[in-house]
Order: structure tokens, then C-alpha cells, then sequence
């Protein structure tokens, strides 16, 4: 937990940027918001926990094996330590922001027992996409260093395509195809319904966005595994 090491907030930072985050994305969408959210500040608070996570777990996993050359030139060990150790990371810092968000949930009553077996899906869902993503990202990344600008200029209209702060009712039906093939819906509509008391992923949005993330899951290991074998040679 060296990140937080000689701070006088500590563990609160892993909560005061998403809330500072919140409290302006919130008072500027409210305006915007065709459909009324119930618990729209739990609600936009759990998304964006979620997306900092995920984004910032991709944008570091994805140059961690070129900025870690020097280690891998000297040592021999699993690469894939790499990018997951980043994500193990953020994990527990994502775990701890969660365990202080139980307490305005429960106070607001947006927090419901029935909605753990969701929360679990959610947390599984989002750790196999982002390994899925990370693992994907690092390894061409290494080849081809246009990967990381990329995976952060993707991220910015990633953010505005994924529920965070509108419901996903207001999508019109011709559009809704682009939200199927996005994993983080059904991701944030887990948590949001777990945390929120929002609606959950129909049946029809989680299976498609489940049969991606198997997929993603799948390329980016085999991936990794056949790149991995050739980093020496281009880092």
C-alpha cells in the first residue's frame, strides 16, 4: 500500500477522487438526464468506481511489459506477472472503496442482501475482462507501441458508451447492438443494481455481453502466450 504512504487521507483517496468526480459529473448531467435514476449519486459513484478501475487497470497494464524491460531482460519469470499484479492492485484498492460505500448505501437503503449473487457476477465479470483486455493491450503493445495511445484515446469515448451516468433505457432500440457488444454494461448494471438498487442486465444484454468477455478472455491469453514468446526480441 505504498501509494498511500506518508499521506494524510490514506485509504480515503481511493474514495475522494471518484466523489469529487461525482459530485461535479452529477450536478452538470442532472440537467441531461431524460429518465429520473433513483439513488443517482450512488448510482453514478458505483459506475465510476467501477470505470476508474477498469480504465486505469488497462492504461497501465497495457506499456507495463515495455516499461518493465529492464526486469525482464535480467530475470526469467511469468510475464503475465506483470500486467496482473497491476490489476491485482487496483483490485484491492477498488475492494476497499467498495467496503466504505456500504455505509451511505446502507444509510440510503440502496444496499439489499438479494443483490449479492449480482455483485459477486459483477466483480468476476469485470476481473475476466480486464485480465482479458490487459493481457491483450500488453502483449501487442510491445510490438506495436501505437497500442497504449490508442487503448487512452478509446477509453474517452468508452466512458460516454457505457452506463455510468444515464440509465440504459434512453438508448434508442437501432442503437442498442453498440451497448451488446460493450461488457461494461452488463458489468455496471450489476453493480448498480447490487449497490443502487437499479435494474439489472436483461438476459438477452448479459448473455451477449458474457459471450464477449469469454471471448476477449480467450484471445488475450492465447495472445499473450504466442507474444510472450518473442518479447526479448522487440523490447
Amino acid at each position: 500500500m505504498a501509494r498511500y504512504k506518508n499521506t494524510l487521507f490514506g485509504f480515503l483517496w481511493v474514495t475522494i477522487n471518484p466523489l469529487i468526480q461525482m459530485l461535479v459529473i452529477g450536478f452538470v448531467f442532472r440537467f441531461f438526464v431524460k429518465e429520473p435514476i433513483t439513488n443517482y449519486y450512488i448510482y453514478l459513484l458505483v459506475g465510476l468506481l467501477v470505470w476508474n478501475f477498469f480504465s486505469l487497470s488497462l492504461t497501465k497494464a497495457s506499456s507495463s511489459i515495455v516499461n518493465e524491460r529492464n526486469l525482464i531482460k535480467k530475470a526469467k519469470f511469468p510475464r503475465d506477472v506483470i500486467p496482473l499484479s497491476i490489476i491485482l492492485s487496483n483490485l484491492v484498492h477498488l475492494l476497499v472503496a467498495f467496503a466504505l460505500l456500504l455505509i451511505p448505501a446502507a444509510i440510503f437503503g440502496s444496499l439489499s442482501i438479494n443483490g449479492l449473487p449480482n455483485l459477486l457476477l459483477g466483480f468476476i465479470l469485470l476481473i475476466s475482462f480486464t485480465v482479458g483486455v490487459s493481457l491483450l493491450t500488453s502483449s501487442l503493445n510491445v510490438r506495436f507501441r501505437d497500442v497504449s495511445f490508442f487503448v487512452q484515446a478509446i477509453l474517452v469515448v468508452w466512458f460516454y458508451i457505457t452506463p455510468i451516468v444515464y440509465s440504459i433505457n434512453v438508448i434508442p432500440y437501432s442503437l442498442m447492438w453498440i451497448w451488446r457488444l460493450n461488457p461494461m454494461t452488463s458489468i455496471l448494471q450489476l453493480f448498480q443494481n447490487s449497490l443502487a438498487s437499479a435494474p439489472g442486465p436483461g438476459i438477452g444484454m448479459l448473455i451477449s455481453n458474457i459471450t464477449v468477455i469469454t471471448i476477449i478472455l480467450f484471445i488475450g491469453v492465447k495472445v499473450f502466450r504466442k507474444e510472450s514468446q518473442n518479447f526479448d526480441d522487440w523490447l
